[in-house]
């Protein structure tokens, strides 16, 4: 089998915790090149990933013929620069999100992505968890209906003053729920209502618009959704919880039932209740739905190095990076003006 030959830009934390130990037990990928700017970082990714060598200097990865994707692990002040650079290149890309500080930004990268005939991908992993993929297919089996309404709870347990340095709470971790509502859904969010940021006064002072920089300060964010197939949602996303969720919570309430999706009350990752009439003064059946455990991070990282591969498309793309820009603005635009706003388009 052909493998996929991978250099890797960025070699702090979230490489480490997740990414490379995910990369290294998949099949058909090769770690070649480990790069940060901080030596002891890259020295320590060779010797425990099995890199077959490292550099301080991430040209070197996109001059190395042999290079098929590159996988961007930085902060996002490099994001725009490195995957441009390496769509350039020729090589794959596989992001960290959020991959672009702005709307303009974003089309920018979609535009090079696309014109040079390479795959981005953005790392949701969310959307690519054992619990998330079995909700996704009972929304699509049509067990429960048509998805009405969603309730989407992002919470980690980060210091309350550390949200600037990652770009508010909306960019960092309420991306993610935003891509899962699409994936879940099936459907796009086309309008905002931001009921509430912390602080609120920066927010109002920032500007808005497809130039404006999306990064925040902002460690509470509530938000209200329409889809365009007609469904609502409301969008709870806090930086810091102490008794914090499973990474998210989420409940799909449809025509027939409802899917509660790491529920803090039950054991069960995906429990889902229906009745096949809808009526909702009927008794309604509910089950736990069959998850497959599987190595953190594994089926996100498999299926870009599958696609790749085998040249499909299962993974997620630029055009899906680009969702949480117009989500996130929206909310900035809706914040200053009291009103429900539309995303902005590609």
């Amino acid at each position: 089998m052909k493998e996929i030959r991978l250099g890797v830009i960025g070699c702090g934390k979230i490489a480490n915790e997740y990414h490379l130990p995910a990369l290294a037990r998949v099949d058909g990928a090769k770690l070649v090149w480990a790069c940060d700017l901080i030596e002891d970082r890259a020295v320590n990714a060779k010797k425990d990933f099995g890199f077959e060598q490292y550099t301080l200097d991430y040209r070197d990865i996109l001059a190395d013929p042999t290079i098929d994707a590159v996988c961007v692990f930085t902060k996002i002040e490099m994001h725009a620069t490195l995957c441009k650079a390496a769509a350039r290149a020729g090589k794959h890309i596989f992001s960290q999100k959020p991959f672009a500080y702005n709307i303009e930004e974003g089309r920018d990268i979609i535009r090079t992505v696309e014109e040079c005939g390479v795959k981005l991908t953005p790392s949701f992993m969310h959307s690519y968890m054992d619990g998330s993929l079995a909700a996704r297919q009972i929304v699509e089996q049509g067990l429960i209906g048509e998805v009405r309404h969603i309730r989407m709870r992002n919470a980690t347990k980060n210091p309350f003053d550390s949200a600037p340095g990652y770009g508010g709470c909306m960019m960092d971790i309420g991306c993610h729920g935003m891509d899962l509502i699409h994936t879940i859904s099936g459907a796009n969010i086309k309008q905002v209502f931001a009921l509430h940021m912390s602080p609120e006064d920066v927010m109002e002072n920032r500007g808005c618009g497809e130039s404006a920089n999306l990064n925040g300060v902002e460690n509470t964010s509530i938000l209200n959704y329409r889809l365009d197939n007609g469904a609502t949602v409301f969008h709870e996303i806090f930086w810091t919880q102490v008794a914090c969720t499973k990474r998210f919570e989420m409940e799909i309430y449809g025509t027939k039932g409802t899917v509660y999706l790491y529920n803090p009350h039950r054991s069960d990752i995906v429990y889902y209740g229906w009745n096949a009439d809808g009526d909702p003064r009927k008794d309604v059946e509910w089950k736990a739905a069959p998850v497959e455990p599987q190595f953190f991070g594994y089926l996100q990282h498999k299926a870009f190095v599958d696609d790749l591969l085998n040249h499909t498309s299962n993974s997620k793309t630029a055009r899906d990076a680009f969702v949480p820009l117009q989500v996130v603005e929206a909310a900035r635009r809706s914040l200053a003006s009291g009103r429900i706003e539309t995303v902005l388009g590609i």
